[in-house]
């Protein structure tokens, strides 16, 4: 439903910049991989550019973690013609990638 986009974080246990995410038309779902073959990648999502991706401790985090080598498909803001949704990863390694492809019934 939407082109694929790639956010990443150059520097480990450093927020990466924010890359807006838009779709043809309206959906609020997302499949997300992560390329690193050994750690996790944390992503944070909202309706604005002013999100804060962060690592969990033990108060938590307001993101998803997506597991080493792995695909995950989750529910979030609603996207499409008008709607832009925005994410920023963090990760505890250099060079983290995340790819994100926007879509419906995934």
């Amino acid at each position: 439903m939407g082109n694929c986009v790639v956010a990443t974080a150059a520097t480990a246990n450093t927020e990466g910049n924010v890359v807006s995410i838009t779709a043809v038309s309206p959906v609020n779902q997302y499949f997300v991989f992560n390329p690193d073959k050994n750690d996790p990648v944390f992503v944070a999502y909202g309706q604005t550019a002013n999100i804060t991706a962060s690592i969990p401790t033990e108060n938590g985090a307001a993101v998803v973690a997506i597991a080493p080598y792995a695909e995950k498909v989750f529910t979030g803001p609603q996207v499409g013609p008008g709607k832009t949704t925005y994410v920023r990863i963090i990760a505890p390694h250099n060079n983290a990638k995340l790819y994100i492809t926007p879509g419906e019934g995934l």
